[in-house]
């Protein structure tokens, strides 16, 4: 137990038990030396093996196993209960580097039956996520909390987790879409009747006042002045004509006698 948990009541501490599993570090790029982890957690701490990058992943699969007391505030929620892990790298014997840092609240999944994803690091230049499997079952203790929100700021969703929460969700909505789609069957066909009506009334419609038209451009009078106006051209076009065949094809009693 922690020295900030030696004044708190045993009517509100409640003991947990993790089970923690440091799985790997992936998008690692190729640089020499091995990696390892340091992670301390209230009173416990440890070191996990050193392991070298290879195919730009670093796998250690290191698991971890301690008991945690976490105390139960004035509100019913859980105190945070901070688990922190450093990721380093070792070049030489003697040359350390830090890599980047993660801190989990292992409070929030107090109520989470077991969980594995992957997370951002912190302070981390590289383009790295550390994944974990993270287990907080109850030993002793009230049971009578609430668990604080779980942050996902530095968790990286899943593609599994994305297509896992969608078809849960399209599960949910097919009931209710069929329902819906079984009782709007009928009106819809009503309205396909109405809509096809429509038209047709409105090609007949359009159609007769089509004919009337035509009908009533036929009957329209005729002006006789443009055909007086046009007599004169009419006659003059004749006068033409006979001319023209007069010279080309002129008749035997007006033709000239020949010499014989």
């Amino acid at each position: 137990m922690s020295l900030q948990n030696l004044f708190v009541p045993r009517t509100r501490m409640a003991t947990f038990d993790v089970a923690l599993r440091i799985e790997d570090l992936n998008n690692v790029p190729p640089l020499n030396g091995l990696f390892y982890t340091k992670w301390k957690c209230q009173t416990h701490s440890g070191t996990s093996p050193r392991v070298p990058v290879v195919n730009r992943e670093v796998r250690w699969s290191h698991a971890i196993e301690h008991p945690v007391d976490i105390p139960i505030g004035k509100d019913g929620t859980l105190a945070p209960c901070e688990l922190r892990i450093a990721i380093r790298q070792e070049v030489y014997s003697h040359v350390r580097m830090k890599v980047g840092v993660l801190t989990v609240n292992l409070s929030e999944y107090a109520r989470l039956s077991g969980s594995t994803r992957r997370y951002f690091l912190q302070e981390c230049k590289l383009n790295c996520t550390l994944k974990l499997s993270i287990s907080v079952s109850q030993v002793s203790g009230p049971d009578s909390y609430s668990v604080p929100q779980l942050d996902r700021s530095m968790v990286l969703t899943d593609l599994n987790d994305i297509i896992a929460s969608e078809s849960s969700a399209r599960n949910a909505r097919e009931p209710s879409s069929l329902g819906n789609s079984l009782s709007s069957q009928q009106p819809s066909g009503r309205r396909i009747v109405n809509a096809n009506s429509t038209p047709s009334m409105h090609s007949n419609t359009t159609r007769s006042n089509t004919t009337e038209t035509s009908q009533s451009r036929a009957l329209l009078p005729i002006d006789n002045t443009d055909l007086r106006d046009l007599a004169p051209f009419q006659r003059s076009s004749k006068k033409n004509q006979q001319i023209v065949n007069d010279i080309f094809s002129p008749s035997p009693s007006s033709s000239p006698g020949l010499p014989t």
